[in-house]
């Protein structure tokens, strides 16, 4: 059972840094030749911040998704290097059951 004030906490994030992606897709079952072509929603929710620690305690929270490393490459304008992003996302079920968790908040 996840606390009232993670789930808000987590809330704040998504809402600031925070994204949800969703595409309509038309997939075929491969496995089931003469079956229609049907539509699929591809849903995926995503944070994404330079605090490596924020982010992994999310996904410890949550329990769900996945976390990516994306290093940056070049400079800023003021000569100093880009920070490493880290990504955590969810897609499908998952963030239909993380957003019904963070809805209230």
């Amino acid at each position: 059972m996840i606390p009232d004030t993670d789930k808000a906490y987590i809330a704040g994030l998504f809402d600031g840094e925070g994204s949800i992606y969703y595409k309509r897709l038309k997939q075929t079952r491969h496995n089931r030749p003469g079956k229609p072509i049907h539509n699929v929603w591809n849903i995926k929710m995503e944070i994404a911040m330079t605090d490596e620690s924020v982010i992994y305690w999310v996904h410890d929270v949550l329990g769900v998704g996945s976390v990516r490393v994306k290093p940056r490459k070049g400079l800023r304008k003021n000569g100093t290097k880009y920070l490493t992003q880290y990504v955590w996302r969810c897609s499908f079920r998952d963030a239909y059951q993380v957003a019904r968790l963070l809805w209230p908040y």
